[in-house]
């Protein structure tokens, strides 16, 4: 797993949608749009096993149809099943959230908020992301 160092820029989601909702750049139909965009984006667990070969495809099939029965998701399947471990789930659970871009960045293309903006929202981000953990406590205006 990667650790991110102070100066290494993050995605941030929630803080990104906290940031643009208070400060009336998105709305919250537009930042719920965005994070659907966002998703659009991001492979499956399944592929992302299967892609790092931690299962077969013939496995991909059996769990895909237990899931079709099921309320379960598709890595509990899995492991259940002992095709994988729950740290290979956890790992490509990882790997998914670092293949989607950013959400300021789905913001910006789709012209909700201004490059200036993602600065802005970034740069505050950053500052409430090295603040003590009482500190993150305030409101986004304190």
């Amino acid at each position: 797993m990667t650790v991110h160092s102070n100066d290494e820029p993050r995605d941030e989601p929630v803080e990104t949608a906290i940031a643009a909702l208070s400060t009336g750049w998105a709305s919250l139909e537009e930042i719920a749009n965005a994070v659907v965009a966002r998703r659009a984006h991001r492979p499956t667990i399944g592929q992302l096993l299967l892609k790092h070969r931690k299962l077969k495809v013939q496995q991909v099939f059996a769990v895909l149809a237990e899931e079709a029965s099921s309320s379960k998701l598709f890595g509990e399947i899995a492991v259940e099943m002992g095709f994988v471990t729950a740290a290979d789930v956890g790992e490509m659970l990882y790997l998914q959230t670092t293949m989607c871009p950013p959400l300021w960045q789905v913001l910006v293309s789709s012209g909700v908020i201004t490059t200036m903006q993602a600065e802005s929202i970034q740069a505050t981000t950053r500052a409430r992301l090295r603040q003590p953990m009482e500190a993150k406590l305030v409101a986004w205006d304190a």
